[in-house]
């Protein structure tokens, strides 16, 4: 049905919203929508067109809603027959009678859709589908009469409460100032549509999966704690555990029922100390860089690179953009096997990390993405890797998820190993070609093209120009981990300690900012000075099986 549809229940809100004084009278006249069309959609078996039927009531909900708005001495509402269905002795009834204003009674309705699915349901089938309590029983199949007559009791008591503290309740943090929440990452599968963040592009999202970083919450207490009526929640809980592409969701069902994150969240502050931690070892680690590359510069260049290097400054980004990478991975090691060698570390094809932001917070960080991919049998070789860098100093030609290795531009670079004739391309592969010498994946010598970027033939080649550079500043990864580890203990959700690995290494990924930014001051890296640019882009190209 479409009010299981995401984008129309935002289209439904948006109605309301615009046709409303403020968010919370938007939710009541949303609210109310709902329940008329769950009331109308019982009474006709055939809707030949759900989205006009919806539409059709939603307009007359608000042509109600507009008349009571307006205090007219006499209302003209349509539904007399939905609110004599409220006639009798319970506490609800008595409750309009005394109160006799109009208002109640949407808040009552509001109040339904805020019950959770079992009560809801008894509601709808008793006051607007006028069904007695035998016909409820048989139609739900599966409950006794008695317990029908237990649900309606739990649900009026439920509404009467709901309806008197309705104008005390204490809204919370997240209503009055929701949180955003920046996502990093990394994925062995190349893709947006493996990505479980985009179900989380939302604030109401952001919002159900910060409430669950660190606690187990049922989709009652998320309804109350974001002011959000549970059919909503309901779904949204479904959303964010099944995720997208056949991997995994944001959150996970507990065996009591609950949902609780399925990935580590951290406060920005938090994360912020993090960056505090590795900024006092990027001098370090910079001067020994640049004393690196001047010690090492020909043994660097001598590197079996396919296409001959000359600038040790131009492979400096690359072996920097590596060096880091490697050094991350290796600072998870020494950091689990320090202080969690007895937690079986989860080992998923997708990561997600996620740091919130609160009340006006902008995230401050400066990060480094990695472009790139792998694949089999391109271009005439039967392994292809490519990864490059994006970030403040470099613009990559290729945008993050982006699988690269389906780009016109580095088929064509890969095409160009050995050299590639101009006069052989056609008109779409001179565009192409044009393209790809601007960006610098190409250069041209005459009427030939060449690759312009690095380029090797086996892997162990990206391993070998890192590797040397690694070896000077493994002394530096037992000092952080230690460091990280007094902050994890104060900040880190307990039941994500199975990937706190992933604290370690993606929190490093910031140190990648400042390392470029001190390289450049030393002199060992220059600034590329187009966009796009391909420093930091790497290629390998093998005939080797890869394992």
């Amino acid at each position: 049905m479409l009010l299981s549809n995401r984008s129309f229940l935002d289209s439904l809100y948006n109605f309301a919203y615009k046709r409303t004084n403020g968010s919370f009278e938007a939710e009541d006249l949303c609210s109310e929508i709902i329940v008329m069309v769950l009331a109308a959609a019982r009474k006709n078996s055939e809707i030949y067109n759900p989205k006009a039927f919806i539409w059709t009531i939603a307009r007359r909900v608000y042509a109600d809603f507009a008349e009571k708005r307006s205090r007219y001495a006499k209302s003209t509402y349509n539904y007399r027959r939905v609110n004599s269905a409220f006639l009798g002795n319970d506490p609800i009834d008595e409750y309009i009678e005394i109160e006799n204003d109009r208002m109640q009674f949407r808040r009552i309705m509001r109040e339904i859709c805020f019950l959770s699915k079992i009560y809801r349901d008894v509601c709808i089938m008793y006051y607007l589908d006028e069904m007695t309590i035998t016909e409820i029983s048989k139609r739900l199949g599966n409950i006794t009469e008695n317990a029908v007559k237990q649900r309606l009791h739990s649900a009026r008591k439920t509404i009467k409460s709901g309806v008197e503290k309705v104008d005390n309740i204490n809204l919370g943090f997240l209503t009055v100032k929701p949180i955003d929440m920046v996502f990093l990452g990394w994925s062995s599968v190349v893709g947006v549509e493996y990505d479980p963040e985009i179900t989380a592009e939302r604030r109401f999202s952001k919002n159900l999966l910060y409430l669950c970083k660190d606690t187990e919450r049922s989709v009652k207490e998320l309804s109350e704690m974001l002011n959000v009526p549970m059919i909503f929640v309901e779904e949204e809980v479904e959303v964010q555990v099944k995720g997208v592409g056949g991997y995994y969701g944001l959150l996970k069902k507990t065996d009591n029922g609950k949902y609780i994150s399925n990935f580590i969240i951290v406060d920005y502050s938090d994360y912020m100390k993090t960056c505090e931690i590795y900024k006092k070892y990027v001098d370090i680690i910079a001067k020994r860089f640049v004393d690196y590359l001047g010690t090492d510069e020909q043994k660097i260049l001598n590197k079996p690179f396919i296409n001959k290097q000359t600038d040790v400054r131009y492979v400096a980004w690359a072996i920097l953009k590596r060096a880091v990478h490697a050094f991350s991975k290796r600072l998870e090691s020494v950091f689990i096997n320090k202080y969690y060698p007895e937690v079986v570390q989860t080992r998923r094809e997708v990561y997600k990390f996620g740091i919130a932001l609160k009340d006006g917070q902008n995230f401050g960080a400066t990060l480094y993405c990695s472009p790139g991919g792998r694949g089999f049998d391109i271009g005439g070789y039967k392994y292809v890797f490519m990864n490059s860098i994006d970030g403040r100093r470099v613009q990559s030609p290729f945008y993050d998820k982006q699988n690269v290795l389906q780009h016109a531009g580095v088929l064509l670079t890969i095409r160009s190993i050995g050299g590639l004739a101009v006069s052989s391309l056609n008109d779409e592969d001179r565009e192409v070609a044009a393209r790809a010498i601007e960006y610098g994946l190409v250069k041209k010598e005459e009427d030939m093209l060449y690759p312009k970027i690095l380029i090797g033939a086996t892997h162990d080649v990206g391993k070998n120009i890192f590797n040397d550079f690694i070896v000077k500043i493994n002394d530096l990864l037992e000092p952080i981990a230690d460091e990280l580890y007094s902050l994890i203990k104060k900040s880190a959700p307990r039941h994500m300690a199975s990937e706190y690995k992933l604290f370690a290494s993606m929190t490093a990924l910031g140190m990648m900012d400042g390392l470029i930014e001190k390289c450049i001051e030393l002199g060992a890296l220059i600034p590329p000075k187009n966009a796009p640019s391909t420093e930091g882009m790497f290629l390998i190209v093998s005939n080797e099986k890869f394992v």
